[in-house]
């Protein structure tokens, strides 16, 4: 799915185009706006805002993370799988545990990086949303 981006300088080009958009028969669930210093105003006017999901990159780190403790897991599976540890070496199950561990491991630690971090789609609008200009994402 397209998504696409309009910026307005102030609150009043905002609730028009809003108001446009239910005109033409888009609900709130499917466009948000983001502001940095006019939170308040958008909840007054009953603007649908930007959620923490739309403001960090929690999903695109969480999914890269994932990948990455993935490969992590495959490493260390093979490694577990042909060095014995205690005598024996990891079979089976065992070396699927270790690939899943590695997995669930990354996508959870890429999180906790992803909610710290603006995200990727709307870094191109940073300077003119800390000027306080509101974007649309339809």
């Amino acid at each position: 799915m397209k998504r696409l981006y309009f910026l307005t300088d102030n609150i009043e080009s905002t609730e028009n185009v809003s108001d446009d958009l239910h005109r033409a028969g888009i609900t709130d669930w499917n466009f948000h706006v983001l502001s940095k210093k006019h939170e308040s105003g958008l909840f007054q006017r009953h603007i649908h805002s930007a959620n923490l999901l739309h403001k960090s990159d929690i999903i695109h780190s969480a999914e890269r993370g994932a990948i990455i403790g993935f490969f992590i897991g495959v490493l260390c599976a093979l490694l577990v799988g042909n060095v014995p540890v205690f005598g024996t070496t990891a079979e089976g199950i065992g070396i699927v545990a270790v690939i899943l561990f590695g997995t669930l491991f990354g996508g959870w630690l890429g999180g906790f990086i992803g909610i710290q971090t603006e995200n990727y789609k709307i870094k191109r609008f940073h300077e003119e949303l800390e000027n306080g200009k509101f974007l649309i994402m339809v």
